[in-house]
């Protein structure tokens, strides 16, 4: 079924995240033992499908403000029998507010609200949890700005790098990137206090 739902995406054009980036993500999760999860951007569901099957103890909170991604996240989630470990929300990602921490983030939504996500939901993030990133080199478009020659594609690139280049200067986080997995993921998680 899992399978059916990417085979669509992909062929509906639907962004999801590329089969090495999602074996990082699963296995980040199963090593670290993150239980309490929140994705931005659900999309069809297919990530927050992926991570709640790894074990009954996951729960995700995943949002989505596109109405007919939320309709097929829904039902993608009810056909896979996970209602009770995905709880989906049908709003802009800047209006989702909670006081859960999470031991992960999954930030997979508007490439050039990083920024703005990582403000917005560090307080949720638990002591020893991480958030990360998907196409943090946007189909290698990174390492070519100036042969874009779409100027909103080209904001867009800038945007990614300047969020990359801003967290790497900020000294409250350790970052990890792992440009040759999928389409460049980035691993945030809070400096610890005196080192």
């Amino acid at each position: 079924m899992i399978d059916e739902i990417k085979t669509k995406a992909i062929k509906e054009g639907v962004p999801i995240i590329k089969d090495e980036g999602l074996a990082f993500l699963l296995n980040y999760i199963s090593e670290h033992h993150c239980k309490q999860i929140l994705e931005l951007g659900t999309a069809v569901g297919y990530s927050a499908i992926c991570m709640a099957k790894l074990s009954k103890d996951i729960h995700i909170d995943t949002i989505e403000k596109d109405p007919d991604m939320y309709e097929q996240a829904l039902k993608n989630i009810r056909e896979n029998d996970l209602q009770d470990q995905i709880s989906l929300f049908f709003m802009p990602i800047e209006d989702f507010v909670s006081a859960k921490h999470y031991d992960l983030i999954f930030v997979d939504a508007a490439k050039a609200q990083y920024g703005k996500y990582t403000e917005q939901f560090l307080d949720n993030l638990s002591e020893d949890g991480a958030m990360i990133y998907d196409n943090m080199i946007f189909h290698g478009l990174v390492y070519d700005i100036d042969h874009i020659t779409s100027r909103s594609l080209k904001s867009l690139v800038k945007k990614i790098v300047k969020f990359s280049e801003m967290v790497h200067n900020d000294e409250r986080f350790d970052i990890m990137d792992f440009d040759n997995i999928g389409d460049g993921i980035l691993v945030l998680t809070r400096r610890k206090s005196g080192t």
